[in-house]
């Protein structure tokens, strides 16, 4: 295959001047000298010309071209950036029997991350309620660890300012440029079938809070496909099922049946609780070395799909990898933990409780 070497400033420049001296060999071509001047000139024009011709054939292959132009190709498809979504889950508040808990009640964490609760209940005898709730903001910044600690603004009568988030996942920001191309990618390599693996797939991508999305043809016979969206942390809530649902049936084959042909559902998840004693380098603190573990290990668990084993030896040498970290102890888990996903069972190992010391 031929290929055309860019020429550089100095190249262009030697160039002229040896056109110049080849049609007057006693002209004066030196670095003092008036053609020299132009040569300059005219070598930086070009050089410029050369550089822009490069920045149009980037701009014909989405995969090379600036982000705005990646994203004109995508919306000529109907492929726009998924808008942010909020986190959502439930709050505890405290207080005594009976205290009503409004619609709109926030809570701050020490982060600094608002949560809004979008139901409203009473106390009960026991002293707590639990209400479904969303982050003020929309964001992946949203999402937050199980059991959150946080401050109730402006408590009513016989509510405790001191509240527990108790669960508040599924926020997403914004689709980055990466995920926007992909989308695209995959539109482009794959022709539309009417309904083929990979259209479910694409179909589904394209719901604001889907990251990933995984697809079981035939699982429960001829005829059914179940399609498994995941958002970036944590499993998909029933809103964020019930929305890819919807897209999915506006765009199914007319001769599926609803919600039985193509059916959205979430995996049954294998929780699995992470348990490591380390052994530090010289110099190391834990206060240091645990967020990197603890992200090391998560990175493991989101390679895993449904029907996929976690192998024990992956989460040693994730956790060895980090540096300062010369050795690990791993209580849990103490074997592989396997998922199936069969005509009956369609399951996922998930991250549970993680314990590093």
């Amino acid at each position: 295959m031929s290929t055309f070497s860019v020429p550089v400033f100095e190249q262009i420049r030697d160039r002229y001047l040896q056109a110049v001296a080849n049609q007057d060999p006693k002209a004066a071509i030196g670095p003092d000298s008036d053609h020299f001047v132009r040569a300059s000139g005219y070598a930086a024009v070009t050089e410029g010309v050369y550089a822009h011709q490069a920045w149009v054939f980037r701009q014909a292959y989405p995969d090379l071209a600036d982000s705005d132009n990646m994203q004109k190709m995508a919306r000529q498809r109907k492929i726009t950036p998924r808008p942010a979504v909020a986190a959502t889950g439930t709050v505890r508040f405290f207080g005594a029997a009976g205290t009503l808990m409004p619609i709109g009640q926030q809570a701050t964490t020490a982060q600094g991350v608002v949560v809004v609760s979008t139901a409203s209940g009473a106390v009960g005898v026991g002293g707590t309620v639990d209400l479904a709730s969303a982050a003020a903001i929309a964001g992946a910044a949203g999402n937050l660890s199980a059991n959150t600690a946080a401050t109730v603004d402006s408590p009513p009568d016989g509510a405790t300012a001191a509240a527990t988030i108790l669960t508040m996942t599924g926020g997403a920001d914004v689709e980055d440029d990466a995920s926007l191309l992909m989308r695209l990618l995959l539109e482009l390599s794959e022709i539309a079938q009417g309904g083929n693996e990979v259209d479910y797939k694409r179909w589904a991508l394209s719901v604001p809070g889907v990251d990933r999305v995984h697809v079981f043809p035939t699982r429960r016979g001829a005829g059914t496909v179940d399609i498994i969206p995941l958002p970036a942390t944590g499993m998909p809530d029933i809103v964020l099922l019930a929305a890819v649902q919807t897209k999915i049936d506006s765009l199914r084959p007319v001769g599926m049946l609803p919600n039985i042909g193509a059916l959205v559902i979430a995996p049954t998840e294998v929780i699995t609780a992470v348990t490591a004693a380390l052994a530090l380098a010289p110099g190391a603190t834990l206060a240091v070395v645990e967020p990197l573990v603890e992200a090391a290990i998560a990175r493991v668990f989101a390679a895993l799909e449904p029907g996929d084993t976690l192998v024990r030896h992956r989460l040693i040498t994730a956790i060895l990898n980090v540096p300062g970290v010369t050795d690990v102890t791993l209580a849990a888990p103490a074997a592989n933990v396997t998922s199936l996903v069969d005509a009956t069972h369609l399951e996922m190992v998930t991250q549970g409780v993680t314990s590093i010391t």
